[in-house]
């Protein structure tokens, strides 16, 4: 340890770091890079859902590695981290403008006619600066950057208890830019009436009211996923619970469903397995209309819409888009 720090002029280790790693059996001499030690630490993850490993994976591969991987885990300090999230910030104003640049070529492109020589030159022109352009890209919000923090700030604890790193970690005093989430509205007769007129949606989370809810499910009465449709509009189960529902968690005689499994996503493959917690595991209780009684489909949409609208406006709160 003595010859490596005189080698590259480092300033020696202190006393005290030095006796912990001698008597947790590490090496005085350690060199590992903060790359190394997220592969290590993904490695040992055993316990994760295959959706939150890749979660990680990618954070780890997009963000963490390209910027801080090829720090030296002691080494890693606060301000490494802001110039990470800055760089972060950066990139995001970079990719907003070019993909305005190249929504602005599109349009263009779409604008001219096909017919004429002109025309066709300068489309041919337009196409070849759509290939030189980058395509487009999503921006790393201030709503994701909380979690690429979180990711780090797991890695680094796993190495603080492992004594591999000193009790401090730089992802816990990181302070970033304030994110914010879209206030959900109901879709008003104005705010309709406005969309039509402009195409812009007044907020991007957009809530039926029960009227608005009876109306769809009396237009998807004679689909094959009506009972879907109808589950999640009385009961405001998720997707990935309310798609594995089957018959084997259904009860007649209780007039109830069980939610005891979820289809999880990867890629092109759905795997089912069990929910995230066990507070997720319970028995919705289902209507006579939806337990298997008279269908409401199967009456006068006038008439259907209006009990259907009464119902639920009673379940209110369950209502999501």
């Amino acid at each position: 340890m003595l010859e490596a720090c005189a080698a590259a002029k480092e300033p020696l280790p202190g006393y005290d770091e030095t006796l912990r790693r001698f008597k947790t059996g590490q090496t005085l001499n350690s060199k590992i890079t903060v790359a190394e030690w997220l592969d290590r630490w993904l490695a040992g993850r055993k316990r994760l859902r295959v959706t939150g490993l890749k979660r990680y994976e990618c954070d780890v591969r997009v963000h963490l590695k390209p910027h801080i991987g090829h720090l030296r885990l002691d080494k890693l300090r606060v301000h490494h981290l802001d110039a990470m999230f800055d760089s972060i910030n950066e990139t995001n104003i970079l990719i907003q403008e070019q993909n305005a640049q190249r929504r602005s070529v599109q349009a263009e492109l779409k604008s001219i006619p096909h017919r004429g020589a002109e025309n066709r030159t300068r489309r041919k022109w337009l196409r070849a600066q759509l290939d030189q352009m980058p395509p487009f890209r999503r921006i790393t919000g201030l709503n994701t950057q909380p979690h690429i923090k979180a990711t780090g700030r797991a890695a680094l604890n796993v190495a603080i208890a492992q004594q591999v790193l000193s009790p401090f970690n730089p992802f816990e005093h990181v302070e970033l830019l304030p994110g914010t989430k879209p206030k959900a509205l109901i879709w008003a007769e104005e705010r309709i009436a406005r969309w039509r007129e402009t195409g812009v949606k007044p907020t991007p989370v957009m809530v039926w009211p029960p009227e608005q809810t009876a109306t769809f499910l009396d237009f998807v009465a004679h689909d094959r996923l009506y009972m879907l449709w109808r589950i999640t509009a009385f009961r405001g189960t998720r997707r990935a619970r309310r798609a594995v529902s089957a018959g084997r968690d259904y009860s007649s005689a209780q007039r109830s469903l069980a939610i005891a499994t979820q289809l999880v996503q990867d890629g092109w493959e759905v795997l089912e397995g069990a929910p995230k917690t066990s507070s997720d595991v319970r028995v919705l209780s289902l209507d006579k209309g939806t337990s298997g009684g008279p269908r409401r489909a199967q009456d006068p949409p006038g008439e259907r819409a209006h009990g259907l609208g009464r119902r639920l406006a009673e379940h209110r709160p369950h209502l999501h888009q």
